[in-house]
């Protein structure tokens, strides 16, 4: 089967790792420092920002005037929290699909990138022993801006030395498929959530990725488009 595109770029948390569910309980734990009540609902709004902006949205909950140096401490606070969480993952918490998803491109020779607003991806992929299966990754330290902005995607893309129109992106973030949709990648939303509809395609799980799957929705699209 001929594959319409050259390279896969993943989003990391709820997309190759059940870590969203980790970075809630680090948010919480800042948002308890503060003294302020912090939902699931919030943190799905925050998904794919920077630490810096995470910590920032949350000391926007108190009213008060918070310092840039009081968000640097909270961020680093916040960041050897979700190091002592992620210290516990094991291959289990990978999300479905993505083991036989990551084998299947690689079999086709498609190149794999990770643009992931965390500076702790490459821990969690070592976590996962998928460390040696991405040929980049790309964090927010990498780039000027990060999401929603598209500049992590399109460095992803011009690492692997893929054009865009090339490339597939997968996201479950509103920040991150936002920025997608400014390129010429093929969006794929992964979740239920209303934002993932703006995707080129929305799957409900993980667990409905494969090569085949991402191929056929590949073509439709281009069908679509012509």
């Amino acid at each position: 089967m001929d594959c319409p595109f050259e390279a896969v770029i993943f989003d990391m948390d709820g997309v190759i790792a059940d870590t969203v569910g980790l970075h809630y309980e680090a948010n919480q734990h800042i948002a308890k420092k503060l003294s302020v009540t912090f939902s699931e609902e919030m943190n799905q709004s925050l998904q794919g920002l920077s630490r810096e902006k995470t910590v920032r949205a949350i000391c926007d909950l108190t009213g008060e005037e918070v310092s840039d140096e009081q968000v640097k401490q909270l961020s680093e606070l916040r960041n050897e929290q979700y190091q002592r969480l992620i210290a516990e993952l094991t291959p289990a918490d990978a999300l479905p699909g993505i083991y036989s998803l990551i084998r299947e491109l690689k079999e086709k020779k498609v190149s794999i990138a990770l643009a992931s607003a965390s500076t702790n991806a490459p821990r969690v992929l070592s976590r996962l022993q998928l460390i040696d299966a991405f040929d980049v990754i790309v964090d927010v330290q990498k780039v000027r801006r990060g999401k929603p902005d598209p500049e992590i995607f399109l460095t992803a893309a011009q690492l692997l030395g893929v054009s865009s129109n090339r490339c597939v992106a997968i996201e479950d973030g509103e920040a991150g498929l936002t920025g997608i949709l400014q390129t010429e990648m093929f969006a794929v939303g992964v979740g239920t959530h209303l934002a993932m509809k703006k995707a080129h395609w929305q799957v409900a799980s993980t667990e409905e990725l494969s090569l085949k799957s991402l191929i056929n929705a590949v073509r439709m699209k281009r069908k679509k488009d012509f």
